[in-house]
């Protein structure tokens, strides 16, 4: 046996999924009484003695199951008339992505969980106000909330996003009974969402010269330097620690990551060596440019712990990237101080995230593989790289057309 808790009416309720004497599985409906502010915990308590001390008479000739033995909880856990609808499940559609969600949660890293979290709070506004049960959400339903949501100006991969949730909520629904039939199986193709690649912004040479010029004295100079060369990705340079470059061997070990997750509408930082992809787990040469520069960085930072002292955070001292006082860069400041770097100064715009782009632009125009190029930036396959950078690869083969053009041109008229 089961169970989840579920917000209805503004009251927690407790249901108890068992499997009946037929062999299908059913659900107990039980209403603790308790407001949802503030009583999650309580409500949990109740969710587990329900569990323990809760058992249906499995008789054969009875349909629905009854309590064998009265519960003793406070508030006593009591099934109440309200939850008695012409509903067959019972079950809102916007509880039940609730629910779908934290079964979901033990197995998320925290910033999936915050995003999903995030998403839902966008979704499930229209299905509250329409106050639709699970089996109430067909096709056209879903079709209904992707037009209202483009009217608001989501974009298509945003809608992605909130495909997925309700895709993989209405599936449980089907394992779970709710409904025979996944309403995603039968919406015509033409309404669902499409994904749009995104085409970056790159910086050519002379837009770089500008922007080292622009970034003197600034405390993102040495990031935006690194990101240039090594094509990191911002979580990947935020979780630069000094144990991972080896100055002596002249290497740098990309391991380890620093991210951000809002979670209950609070943004916690979050740090982890599970990286993206495998192959992003990687170990480059320490170019003396960038050398030279993390050795002052290293002297400044520890010039900045004898000058603040006790004032300075030591819970960071192994990152490379952390504020005067210690404090570690947080993702949205170095987005953000980025853009208003480039406005400025004048500088075109473009997201933190197109410097690794140009990184791997200029790699191409260097003729370097796209092979080569994949395992530099850490890229899960060569397919991945393919699909984003072909268009230079292209671009490059149609200035070698070009020039063994003219040289057979060449040819053919000192021949004439």
């Amino acid at each position: 046996m089961t169970a989840h808790l579920y917000e209805k009416r503004g009251l927690w309720h407790i249901v108890l999924v068992y499997t009946n004497a037929q062999g299908k599985r059913a659900q107990k409906w039980i209403n603790t009484n308790l407001t949802i502010k503030g009583n999650n915990r309580r409500a949990k308590q109740m969710m587990n003695q329900a569990i323990r001390e809760w058992e249906p008479v499995l008789e054969p000739d009875v349909a629905q199951p009854t309590v064998q033995q009265p519960l003793v909880i406070q508030p006593e856990l009591v099934e109440s008339d309200a939850d008695k609808s012409d509903s067959p499940s019972g079950v809102l559609f916007y509880d039940y992505l609730t629910v779908w969600l934290e079964d979901r949660r033990p197995k998320l890293e925290e910033t999936t969980y915050g995003g999903y979290q995030h998403d839902i709070a966008q979704i499930v506004p229209y299905f509250k106000k329409r106050n639709l049960y699970v089996e109430q959400v067909t096709d056209r339903v879903i079709t209904n909330f992707y037009r209202y949501k483009r009217k608001q100006g989501v974009s298509e991969n945003t809608l992605l996003h909130y495909q997925t949730i309700m895709n993989q909520t209405l599936r449980k629904a089907v394992k779970e009974k709710l409904i025979p039939l996944n309403p995603y199986m039968t919406l015509d193709k033409d309404v669902k969402p499409k994904h749009v690649r995104y085409t970056p912004e790159t910086y050519n040479e002379e837009d770089l010269q500008l922007l080292f010029t622009a970034m003197q004295g600034d405390p993102l100079a040495l990031m935006i330097l690194m990101d240039v060369t090594y094509g990191l990705r911002r979580s990947e340079i935020l979780g630069l620690k000094w144990s991972a470059i080896d100055f002596e061997n002249k290497s740098i070990h990309i391991g380890y990551k620093v991210t951000v997750a809002v979670i209950d509408g609070k943004v916690k930082p979050v740090m982890s060596n599970v990286m993206k992809t495998k192959s992003s787990n990687r170990t480059l040469p320490l170019v003396p440019m960038i050398e030279r520069e993390l050795l002052l960085r290293r002297d400044e930072q520890h010039w900045n712990q004898k000058m603040y002292g006790k004032a300075y955070n030591p819970d960071y001292t192994d990152f490379v990237f952390v504020n005067d006082q210690g404090d570690l860069f947080k993702p949205d400041y170095v987005s953000k101080h980025f853009r208003l770097l480039l406005r400025k100064n004048n500088l075109k715009k473009i997201r933190w995230h197109d410097l690794r782009h140009t990184c791997a632009t200029n790699l191409c125009r260097q003729k370097i593989s796209l092979k080569d190029i994949q395992l530099w930036l850490g890229h899960s396959t060569y397919q991945t790289t393919a699909d984003i950078y072909t268009h230079l690869d292209y671009r490059d083969k149609l200035n070698t057309a070009e020039a063994a053009a003219n040289v057979v041109m060449n040819i053919m008229h000192s021949g004439a």
